[in-house]
């Protein structure tokens, strides 16, 4: 039978179908008319079959699509696969997820970084740190990856964008590595990539050289006359950050110290803290004295990490540099400005001006005292002697504290 011949007769047949119901063209392929509310008839192609026991009806499209050649085309393909004992809506619905997710990895970087700014500058309190955000990564992200698809993000594009600023400009290379790794972290999270990530400081503290130190003088501290207030706000709050930043400020370390910290050297039986010599904390730097150092853990603080999840084989709190940044600018005053590091210096205000031991605070900071000569005599740490220190430390700052 020829092309015109077959047109001809799918055209009676489609103009013998304007009553409602459905209209069988033969081998399970049906003409469905259905009344519209305007009294118009709506008609669309279905299949209808049988698989594994059970009757099915399969949607093919609408007459306005397809003429009856098309859909007795894919009917015959869909007949074909239910042979095979594949499910054809089944089938289609797997097609749909597949091009879906291809369409999710086509997103750019800088469109991931536009919703993960979406979808969490709501929390931060302060404009100034939107601007911040948008500032560097519009300075030293975009240039290199802003229109790459974000799937397509490597470690060799993330060294390249910190390796000019990584020496040169410490605290910015710190700040755009940790924003790279939380937007990669929103981009796995939305389905946008897939794999590890390629900006998390584990893998990188392999490659990127040590930093120079920066003095702890140089940093904006919050009074330690408002800490009880502001550590009553960060007890409230749920989730690792907020613990990491609460292990910080009762242990007087260093942020790379806290984000480092691992389970095997963690002795909460004994609330002893060990921190290797050479460790390599979350900026590239090594512990500043070179030796290890022995932390004295309050009884709050051992009770806080027996609660942990141990999410991660090795790490305490396998969280990002950048998102206790955040949590940190959210917490704080209007007008205020205060950095993770300048909680050491709220600790050490808070023992001179409490009359505490200045030997044991500056041990409890990690500090050498002394010439060389006290040096070589000063074999212990006084770690016994620094426990009740850390308790008192400990509950100064829970003094507003509901659990107190």
């Amino acid at each position: 039978m020829g092309t015109r011949q077959l047109n001809r007769l799918s055209a009676v047949f489609v103009a013998k179908t304007k009553t409602p119901g459905a209209h069988n063209d033969g081998n399970g392929l049906y003409l469905q008319c259905t009344p519209n509310a305007d009294g118009a008839v709506s008609k669309s192609w279905v299949l209808r079959y049988k698989l594994n026991g059970g009757e099915h009806w399969m949607g093919l499209g609408s007459l306005s699509v397809y003429s009856l050649l098309e859909a007795r085309e894919q009917a015959r393909l869909c007949r074909q696969k239910i042979h095979q004992g594949i499910d054809p809506i089944q089938h289609r619905k797997d097609q749909r997820a597949t091009a879906k997710a291809e369409q999710a990895k086509r997103m750019t970087f800088r469109e991931a970084a536009a919703g993960y700014i979406a979808d969490n500058q709501e929390s931060w309190r302060s404009k100034v740190h939107l601007r911040q955000w948008n500032n560097s990564l519009r300075d030293y992200v975009y240039p290199v990856i802003g229109d790459l698809q974000v799937c397509s993000v490597e470690i060799g594009h993330v060294t390249k964008i910190l390796r000019p600023i990584w020496m040169a400009k410490p605290p910015t290379a710190i700040k755009v590595r940790g924003r790279l790794e939380v937007v990669l972290n929103w981009a796995i999270a939305n389905g946008n990539r897939t794999g590890d990530n390629p900006a998390a400081w584990e893998t990188l503290q392999h490659i990127m050289p040590k930093q120079p130190e920066v003095e702890a003088d140089h940093h904006a501290a919050l009074p330690y006359s408002q800490l009880p207030e502001f550590f009553a706000t960060l007890v409230k709050i749920e989730g690792l950050p907020a613990r990491v930043l609460e292990t910080l400020i009762l242990t007087a370390t260093r942020m790379g110290d806290v984000l480092g910290a691992k389970w095997s050297e963690i002795d909460l039986d004994q609330g002893t803290w060990i921190i290797p010599a050479h460790t390599r904390n979350g900026n590239g730097r090594t512990t500043k004295s070179g030796k290890e150092h022995r932390v004295p853990l309050a009884s709050y603080l051992v009770n806080l990490i027996r609660a942990i999840p141990r999410s991660h084989p090795e790490l305490v709190f396998p969280s990002a540099h950048s998102t206790v940044v955040d949590l940190l600018h959210r917490l704080l005053p209007n007008g205020m400005h205060a950095t993770l590091h300048g909680f050491r210096s709220t600790f050490s205000d808070w023992a001179h001006d409490h009359d505490k031991s200045e030997k044991f605070s500056e041990q409890a900071l990690g500090h050498s005292n002394g010439n060389k000569v006290k040096k070589a005599y000063q074999r212990s740490d006084a770690l016994n002697q620094r426990r009740p220190l850390m308790e008192e430390w400990a509950q100064y700052c829970q003094s507003k504290s509901a659990s107190a």
